[in-house]
């Protein structure tokens, strides 16, 4: 018993100092920004600087996921079509009330085919939908272009999927003229790519075209938060910190992300059910509080 209500005076400690106004970021995405590993390296460099280090960051990003609400014909083995954000987008935005969003989506809705004025369209009209209802809600809408498809192919062709890719951060960056936070990733994490293979030609940055690896995903988080501190003019250089505070934190992150799917609900089958959310939130605090030490 004494137990118990140790543990949840300390919890009651530290909520008191998280102001009431502190920033809520919302991170929306797919599979890359589900993994986690560059978002927790994102997330560990904001909490190193004092506008952000009490900060709500909630990763609400799902594997498979598009903002067009297509599929192409036999995804997962016909499992099951792609998830679309919109289906669940209005109980997010409802639920989670952001000050910021950063939202990464175009990998998943060119459907890996050939670019075609049908996809291009519906991944425009599902972006200006998501910024449109973010903006709607409040929040600072943040978009980052998708990143690279066969970052590693040093050869290309005109079919390259990578080339469609092109094609929507293109037109993303056109609507910074309509008042869009747009980041083009791209350009700076190609040059960082060539970088590595220059020290090691053996690097590899993604084993499957589209997921990073390990370092792969550090160097997409680096270019983000380049990013990250000039729109939010932060000083001084990020830090993301020890990759035992980033473990740490990756895990607080994993917790809460999977009771916010849980309680929100999605369409995306074989995503392991979260606690319930006051359970992962109560627990995500105490790692954070073990983070912060490191």
């Amino acid at each position: 018993m004494l137990k118990r209500a140790a543990a949840h005076l300390v919890l009651l400690l530290l909520a008191a100092t998280v102001a009431a106004d502190a920033p809520r970021i919302l991170i929306l995405g797919d599979s890359i920004a589900y993994d986690g590993r560059w978002t927790t390296r994102v997330e560990s460099a904001l909490r190193n600087t004092p506008a952000y280090a009490h900060a709500e960051i909630i990763n609400l990003a799902l594997p498979s996921e598009t903002v067009n609400g297509l599929s192409e014909p036999g995804h997962a083995r016909g499992m099951f079509p792609r998830p679309c954000l919109h289906d669940r987008l209005p109980s997010i935005l409802r639920r989670t009330q952001p000050t910021i969003i950063v939202a990464c989506y175009g990998m998943n809705d060119g459907l890996f085919q050939p670019l075609s004025p049908e996809t291009f369209a519906a991944y425009k009209r599902g972006m200006e939908r998501l910024v449109a209802a973010g903006k709607a809600s409040g929040a600072r809408v943040i978009v980052l272009t998708p990143p690279l498809h066969g970052a590693d192919n040093t050869k290309t062709t005109p079919r390259d999927y990578d080339i469609v890719l092109d094609t929507f951060a293109g037109w993303l960056t056109s609507k910074e003229l309509e008042g869009w936070e747009v980041v083009d990733i791209r350009p700076r994490l190609r040059a960082l790519i060539a970088r590595e293979r220059g020290a090691n030609p053996r690097f590899r940055f993604s084993q499957d075209n589209v997921h990073p690896d390990d370092r792969g995903h550090e160097l997409l988080a680096d270019v983000v938060l380049e990013a990250l501190w000039v729109r939010l003019k932060l000083p001084e250089a990020p830090q993301p910190g020890s990759v035992a505070r980033q473990k740490i934190l990756g895990e607080a992150q994993r917790q809460l992300k999977l009771a916010w799917l849980s309680e929100i609900g999605h369409k995306r089958p074989g995503i392991p059910k979260g606690l319930p959310l006051e359970e992962a939130s109560k627990k995500a605090l105490l790692l954070r509080q073990d983070a912060s030490a490191l």
